[in-house]
């Protein structure tokens, strides 16, 4: 059973409960108020009928008023005598007599009033039974009786009414109901075929619901919301696996050109053993270089480990001008033919910054060291700071061969390398580290560069 037919039947269940409650209570009251109108009519007859007797003479004769007068088409008077006998009665009762019984006689006899209903013929006669009392003594009864047929057809209607409308009222209330439970459940519609169409991998599909804010409305936006996070989930799974793909293949290069090279100089030095020293040593020499590469691969590698581990960096104050001293002095040893200057750190004297002193250090010869790497011989690279007395500021401007506007989103993303860097000895995760530890240290990293005029690296990090 769908959603819509569920609800259309519930709502009729409870329409059509509601509505034979409600017409059994009206039925009830109806049905009480008649009879109470009745009885009320028969029992004033029988009150002026009692208030018009007289008592003529010594012989205690009762005189009983022309009792027609009181009489209507559908109520009929009749005075009986202690022993049942008629002692008068109302013309249209045509000379017939009112159901009288020996319980009735028993009961006036004791003095009080009552009602009866009794039947006379195929239909009902509700009898007021008012006994005549002269000095204490009930001498006869006086019946007033209304027939029961139009209370009994007026009752009749109202139940055909209440039936017949009750069930029109109720086919029309359904009808409505389906069509509500439709427009109400039409966005719940949209939302399975998004989440079909989504099925299909179209992530760019969305409800777009346009109604009122209410439950079903909340509902499409949070949907929408959640898609939107889906899909940049998945732009982001797909980056990823492009990345891991690339750094898969960097790596893979990294890794088996080393590998060659110490495995075709083993084969070397099997073959020539101690024959020729100098070639022994140029290839030994070999061999430790490639181990060393291997080595810092290794070791970058490690390092995204652990940021992907969320590693707690053990901080503590630092003295930045210490800092940018070693490593300028670390960079001065490391700049070969291109010409390294440091600026002067003597305005950062009384600053702290609070944190991990190796990994902060690391920054800076990462950008120091991909600096050089990309400055050709004879070019410039220059470390300076400063502070805006929030934030120190390190800047690493070169003059080497700069980076691609395309590029420049990407660069710190891990195993990520620039075209016209991917022929030069990284691996691209420096940048990546560099920008994780920046991070930690609520800082940030940011760069400007121009192809062929070269790139500035600034970092961010916040004075304790």
């Amino acid at each position: 059973m769908s959603l819509r037919l569920k609800l259309t039947f519930l709502y009729s269940t409870v329409l059509a409960l509601t509505m034979l409650i409600f017409g059994a209570l009206v039925y009830y009251f109806m049905e009480r108020n008649l009879n109470y109108e009745a009885d009320s009519a028969v029992a004033g007859i029988a009150g002026e009928v009692i208030r018009s007797t007289k008592i003529v003479g010594s012989l205690r004769q009762v005189v009983l008023p022309d009792v027609d007068v009181f009489a209507t088409p559908n109520t009929y008077i009749q005075v009986v005598d202690r022993s049942g006998t008629v002692a008068a009665q109302s013309n249209n009762l045509g000379g017939q007599i009112m159901p009288l019984s020996e319980e009735t006689l028993r009961r006036a006899a004791g003095g009080s009033d009552f009602f009866e209903t009794v039947m006379s013929g195929s239909q009902g006669l509700r009898i007021y039974n008012r006994p005549l009392v002269l000095e204490g003594q009930v001498i006869g009864v006086l019946q007033v009786g209304r027939i029961l047929g139009p209370t009994e057809a007026a009752l009749k209607r109202l139940r055909l009414l209440l039936l017949f409308g009750g069930g029109v009222i109720l086919v029309l209330a359904g009808t409505a109901g389906w069509l509500l439970a439709g427009a109400a459940l039409k966005p719940i519609n949209r939302i399975t075929e998004t989440a079909s169409a989504i099925q299909a991998r179209d992530l760019s599909r969305r409800i777009n619901y346009s109604g009122p804010g209410d439950e079903v409305g909340r509902l499409a936006g949070t949907l929408d919301n959640m898609l939107d996070r889906l899909q940049d989930a998945y732009h982001g799974l797909e980056k990823a696996e492009a990345a891991q793909r690339r750094f898969v293949s960097d790596a893979s290069h990294e890794l088996r050109t080393p590998l060659t090279t110490i495995r075709g100089n083993v084969e070397l030095l099997r073959k020539m053993g101690d024959a020729d020293p100098a070639t022994r040593a140029e290839a030994l020499a070999d061999i430790a270089g490639e181990a060393e590469r291997m080595s810092r691969l290794v070791s970058d590698l490690l390092v995204l480990a652990r940021a992907d581990s969320k590693l707690e960096l053990k901080k503590e104050e630092i003295n930045p001008v210490t800092l940018l001293t070693d490593a300028a002095r670390t960079g001065s040893a490391l700049s070969g033919e291109v010409d390294f200057q440091a600026g002067d750190f003597s305005a950062l004297e009384g600053y702290k910054l609070v944190g991990d002193a190796d990994y902060l250090k690391q920054i800076f010869l990462i950008l120091i060291e991909n600096a050089f790497k990309y400055t050709p011989a004879g070019g410039q690279v220059r470390l300076e700071a400063g502070t805006d007395g929030s934030f120190l500021e390190i800047n690493v401007t070169d003059s080497g061969i700069g980076i691609a506007e395309s590029d420049l989103p990407y660069i710190f993303e891990r195993f990520y390398r620039a075209d016209q860097a991917r022929s030069g000895e990284g691996t691209g995760l420096g940048l990546a580290i560099a920008g994780w530890i920046a991070t930690e240290h609520g800082g940030a990293i940011s760069v400007a560069s121009k192809v062929g005029e070269g790139s500035t690296f600034t970092v961010r990090l916040p004075i304790a």
